[in-house]
């Protein structure tokens, strides 16, 4: 499969990841996303995340950190649904006490 990054065309995913220095799943993860113009340049790094007052280094620590699958609190942050969100603040708040 021939894979083009900004403009560069390599021969396999292997030869993209190989000359960007990434791993092949960054290529497959660019691919599914759409978005192959940032691959390996640093910008798809986690953000921080701060919920209730707690600070977490990515959103996906913070789902597993509460809890929940790793893609859990990524797809309530997107969608509004009261009955999910209760159950997050109920994970918050266990884990405040956890930790405290």
């Amino acid at each position: 499969m021939l894979i083009k990054v900004r403009g560069v065309v390599y021969p396999s995913v292997k030869a993209a990841a190989e000359a960007l220095g990434i791993t092949a799943n960054a290529v497959y993860s660019a691919l599914g996303r759409g978005n192959m113009d940032t691959v390996g340049t640093g910008r798809n790094k986690p953000q921080s995340i701060q919920l209730d007052g707690l600070s977490f280094p990515s959103i996906r620590a913070a789902s597993l950190a509460l809890g929940f699958k790793r893609t859990y609190l990524s797809k309530v942050l997107s969608r509004s649904s009261d009955k999910s969100y209760s159950k997050v603040l109920a994970a918050l708040t266990a884990y405040k006490e956890k930790v405290e």
